[in-house]
């Protein structure tokens, strides 16, 4: 089967980023954002790393091909739909031989995969020579061998001649009934079909009409009650005229078995992923209309341990400050950061201004390089990015109750389990995590965790508010680990006010804790004041 989110023969990794690690990024509002109508295919799409960077590629030129030709998306969008809605409604009724309605309803749904497929060769006409992608050009191949089959040739021939027979060759039918001494019906038999339908004659007719042809003595005789409830007696009136469609529909259900399973069952699988890319070249839409850039990365073997991002924002932060501007909402612009996680650095430890953007700014690492790896564009104006084999995050917990149980302990405990799973290539983000307990405790804690995850060589960044952390890369960097250390600090103006740009240093407290006594008004100089008044 064709696939566009792998090549053909390829096999998924089967790495998953984890329930808890996908929440805290909040990859299901992008999930959401991308397919509303799909949004869990949407999630395993954004969860299941692809760390083979040919892959991630053949999957960025599908999604260029839908952003460079719009006709594309309208192309599969609509059609895959058309076709997939119909094929619910056929499905249903394959083998029915409840009415020539059934039997003409169902025509009509093949006669719209017809149009659907006439539509798309004339796409490859037209559009064909544009394509770049390996994925679509598979897709438009598989779309023309069925154009061009002798099958789907017959299918046409079928559907003309089946509607000629239901259009023009049966208009009526003529039954006889044996009744039983109490004038009950106990035979029914076919008589005739006719091209002209039935009429009652006139009086002078019936008197002088020449021919044998039964004519009606009453009016036509109606199947269902007004409440459209069968009567269970009459039901045998009517077998026969059921068992009349049964060839036509056999017919019918032959050629809809050739159209539907041959022809449209590899369009219809693809329809969620279809709804996927369209969705991705919408999420790229919706950056653009706030003035925020978005591009395609370049990607670069796992081996080489990078991600680097320009003028980088985050895309949910970005996407829900969208929704307000949309709705009319004054709101504040969204500042851009820069990212570089390469050999000189790769561990980050991040202080600075309380609400300065730095839990922000590591998820707009984290989900941008989920974006990446699942071959879409990045919410930033120039990108370079090797695929990560894991992402755990590791954000504040809250107090759990129980014997020898505590959020530090827990916390520890995850710690653990992430170095155990961790390998050169993850992703780590730790967000205040060890806060539970004393900064002494926290200090020690920190530095050994620093150790191990430098010498295990992942990339990673850790927001603190324990200034005397910056200190730790000193210690560790000299013995030349796997992975550098440096630090980063959310910025705050001459006057302690954040102003969320995230650069290399070290932070000045002393600015921001002033614009934290002015903000609150609690300052031991503001209590003096207010005592001498």
């Amino acid at each position: 089967m064709i696939n566009l989110l792998y090549p053909e023969g390829y096999e998924p990794s089967g790495r998953i980023i984890s329930e808890k690690t996908a929440e805290s990024l909040e990859l299901k509002y992008i999930a959401m954002l991308i397919c509303p109508y799909n949004t869990d295919f949407a999630l395993k799409v954004l969860t299941e790393l692809v760390t083979d960077e040919s892959v991630i590629v053949w999957r960025q030129d599908i999604l260029e091909d839908f952003i460079n030709i719009p006709q594309l998306e309208i192309l599969l969008y609509n059609s895959i739909h058309t076709i997939y809605e119909g094929s619910l409604s056929v499905y249903a009724r394959t083998g029915s031989t409840q009415s020539f309605f059934e039997l003409n309803d169902n025509i009509s749904q093949m006669e719209a995969f017809v149009d659907c497929m006439e539509k798309c060769h004339s796409f490859v006409l037209e559009y064909g020579c544009k394509i770049r992608s390996a994925g679509i050009k598979a897709v438009l191949r598989e779309i023309e061998s069925h154009y061009n089959s002798d099958d789907f040739k017959q299918l046409i021939s079928e559907i003309k001649e089946l509607k000629t027979v239901l259009e023009n060759d049966i208009q009526s039918v003529t039954i006889g009934i044996n009744l039983d001494n109490l004038m009950r019906p106990t035979e029914v038999m076919l008589l005739s079909v006719d091209k002209e339908p039935i009429r009652k004659a006139t009086l002078f007719e019936r008197l002088f009409r020449k021919d044998k042809k039964s004519e009606p003595l009453s009016e036509v005789y109606v199947r269902k009650y007004k409440d459209g409830q069968v009567a269970e007696i009459d039901k045998k009136l009517f077998e026969e005229l059921d068992a009349l469609g049964r060839d036509y529909i056999r017919r019918a259900n032959t050629a809809m078995n050739r159209c539907y399973v041959e022809c449209t069952d590899f369009l219809v699988k693809l329809s969620p992923q279809i709804d996927f890319y369209v969705g991705a070249k919408g999420l790229c839409e919706r950056a653009a209309k706030t003035g925020l850039p978005v591009c395609r990365p370049k990607i670069v073997s796992k081996e080489k341990r990078i991600f680097i991002c320009r003028d980088m924002h985050d895309p949910v932060l970005t996407n829900k400050t969208a929704a307000l501007i949309f709705r009319g909402d004054e709101v504040r612009p969204i500042l851009t950061n820069d990212c570089r996680l390469d050999d000189d650095a790769r561990i980050f430890l991040i202080t600075g201004t309380n609400n300065g953007g730095k839990t922000t700014y590591i998820r707009a690492v984290a989900v941008n390089r989920v974006l990446a790896q699942a071959g879409l564009y990045v919410y930033a104006s120039e990108a370079e990015i090797s695929p990560c084999s894991s992402v755990f995050s590791h954000y504040p917990l809250e107090e759990k109750v129980g014997i020898d149980t505590s959020r530090f302990t827990e916390e520890c405990r995850e710690l653990k389990r992430t170095i155990e799973s961790a390998d050169e290539y993850s992703l780590v983000l730790l967000n205040e995590s060890l806060s539970s307990t004393n900064p002494y405790d926290s200090l020690i804690i920190a530095e050994e965790l620093l150790k191990i995850f430098a010498d295990i060589g992942c990339s990673m960044l850790y927001t603190t508010h324990i200034i005397e952390m910056t200190e730790i890369p000193d210690k560790i960097n000299p013995n030349a680990p796997k992975s550098r250390l440096g630090t980063l600090t959310a910025e705050c103006d001459e006057s302690g006010r954040p102003t969320y740009k995230i650069t290399a240093g070290k932070p000045d407290f002393s600015r921001n804790a002033r614009y934290i006594f002015e903000k609150y008004g609690i300052s031991f100089e503001e209590y003096k004041k207010g005592i001498a008044e």
